[in-house]
């Protein structure tokens, strides 16, 4: 598959270094989140969790306390040997694997998350997959970064923010890799992400917050595969237009090499349980 290429392609090596130190984490309350929705109709104990997609293990690892079993499945081979590396965990195992074919048997997953990287998949034939190994009652939860569902700072300043966001969209946005067929499901979890179950849940937006340097927020933004990617369509100019950017947050923010901001980040998630009577 395309999109499992650009996976392979987009984070090896050194750009699956870079993700993984550089990606701020998902905050404990996004899977709290889908914890609470999974007991609404399946009380504890909670045996196997899937983490599709799962890349350095990031979101895997939030699981492990909730379940007997965590599997994290990623297509990419560097990204699952950085998750293993990092790994203490005795209920995590990591496997390569596409998300639209885990290595999973029929029926005994009682919750699957996948997160940004769900608008690399071919969702068809992933929510084929979700059906599969799926157990009636459980849920499948997307859970990303997104567009704001309302106005907030994401940086400590407005003028800041502008110079962020004209980036993203001048530069980022018209730029995208053409496995990107999906990306706008990921902009806000709406209408244009069509879950596999009639039960469906998306709670307000949760706010993530990170201290950066302003070296360390460039390298956020050089994790981007969408960076990467304009970079490589424009080598001469990508390195000027990134050096624009840092120096005028700079600028707009006051601030020196040396010091620390707050970059926040709302998350969306959305979530749909398989229905508990398979004729619903």
């Amino acid at each position: 598959m395309e999109s499992n290429r650009h996976c392979e392609e987009f984070y090896k090596g050194e750009m699956a270094e870079r993700y993984m130190l550089h990606r701020p984490a998902y905050p404990s309350t996004v899977v709290e989140t889908i914890i609470e929705y999974l007991e609404e109709k399946m009380p504890k104990p909670h045996s196997i969790a899937v983490d599709a997609a799962c890349g350095t293990g990031q979101g895997t690892r939030m699981l492990s306390t909730y379940f007997d079993k965590v599997l994290g499945y990623d297509i990419n081979p560097d990204m699952i040997a950085i998750a293993q590396r990092n790994e203490a965990l005795q209920n995590i195992k990591y496997s390569v694997s596409a998300a639209e074919s885990m290595p999973v048997e029929d029926g005994i997953v009682d919750v699957i998350t996948v997160a940004k990287a769900v608008h690399m998949l071919d969702l068809k034939t992933f929510f084929k997959e979700v059906d599969r190994i799926l157990k009636p009652g459980g849920i499948i939860a997307v859970y990303t970064y997104c567009a704001p569902q309302k106005p907030i700072r994401m940086l400590p300043s407005k003028k800041a923010d502008e110079i962020y966001f004209e980036f993203l969209s001048e530069k980022l946005y018209t730029n995208l890799p053409s496995a990107y067929k999906t990306f706008e499901v990921i902009k806000d979890l709406g209408e244009h992400l069509v879950m596999p179950y009639k039960e469906v849940k998306r709670p307000d937006d949760i706010i993530s917050e990170r201290e950066y340097s302003i070296s360390g927020f460039m390298d956020l933004i050089r994790a981007f595969a969408t960076t990467k990617e304009y970079l490589r369509k424009y080598p001469d100019e990508g390195p000027k237009v990134l050096k624009i950017v840092k120096d005028g947050i700079m600028d707009a923010m006051r601030i020196t090499e040396d010091d620390k901001f707050n970059f926040r980040l709302p998350i969306a998630i959305k979530m749909a349980r398989k229905p508990i009577m398979q004729d619903q």
